[in-house]
């Protein structure tokens, strides 16, 4: 567990709560713990880049009612900027005495296939960042795992180029290293104390009832379907240990500068 989050002075600003995660690396496991706890509503990988796939207005109409029917009327002649989207939920989640939580899509801005082309920012921070105090969590897997769930993706698999993802991996890893990561890796070991630190961060009340509540929690997209993980059937949160590895892919791995620098700044075994 690594956590360097450095918390600002007090702006008066309203606070937006942002987890980011790779794809496969455990982000809706993650996600489950944190939106099934006591006054939290939570809405999965939101990016600017691309809002239809996972539809954060059909969630935050459907399963949270934090937008109308009305909204959607109006929206669909002149359609908000995710600015304005968020902070129709954010002011409407405190007014119910709830915690707007944003899991950001951050496959896009890291890997991208097959959607859109990586940037490698962070970019729905830098759109709320002008109106809001910003508490960002931010957790990663081992690569070479992460790698080997991501093959299994029919729609990624076609397109995911290895040196390429080798770079996305870095990328992230170097924003990681910079403020702060939790591993999937020591919270699937330790849930409690993990998800205690993660909302000390997010500036949440920890809920210990979610060890209860978490396998029920159904609005929320990502890995949702039973037997795509080993996990995705598990009823309990455990340390599954590393994948086997063909010997090629992991010698592919290990003479990739980018891998190992990833594998430096996270504190992995290459």
């Amino acid at each position: 567990m690594e956590n360097k989050l450095k918390k600002s002075k007090k702006s008066g600003r309203p606070v937006i709560r942002i987890v980011r995660n790779m794809a496969r690396s455990g982000g809706t496991l993650f996600g489950k713990c944190l939106g099934c706890m006591d006054k939290v509503t939570l809405i999965s990988e939101i990016h600017p880049g691309e809002l239809s796939t996972t539809n954060p207005m059909m969630q935050a109409q459907q399963w949270f009612g934090l937008i109308t029917s009305k909204d959607i009327v109006q929206w669909k002649v002149r359609p908000p900027s995710v600015l304005q989207f968020v902070s129709m939920c954010e002011l409407r989640a405190s007014a119910r005495g709830e915690n707007l939580v944003l899991r950001d899509w951050s496959h896009l801005d890291y890997l991208g296939v097959p959607f859109v082309k990586p940037e490698y920012g962070f970019a729905l921070g830098e759109i709320l960042e002008a109106a809001y105090d910003l508490r960002v969590v931010t957790t990663v897997r081992h690569p070479v795992d992460q790698y080997l769930s991501l093959f299994g993706l029919p729609m990624v698999m076609q397109k995911l180029d290895f040196d390429r993802y080798c770079f996305g991996c870095l990328k992230m890893s170097e924003y990681a290293s910079v403020h702060g990561f939790y591993r999937y890796e020591d919270f699937t070991k330790d849930p409690d104390a993990v998800l205690e630190s993660i909302c000390h961060d997010l500036e949440l009340p920890f809920d210990s009832g979610y060890r209860e509540k978490w396998p029920q929690y159904t609005t929320i997209t990502g890995d949702t379907v039973p037997a795509l993980g080993r996990g995705s059937m598990k009823k309990t949160i455990e340390f599954f240990g590393r994948k086997p590895v063909e010997d090629s892919l992991l010698e592919s791995f290990r003479v990739n500068a980018d891998y190992r620098r990833a594998c430096e700044l996270l504190g992995y075994e290459m």
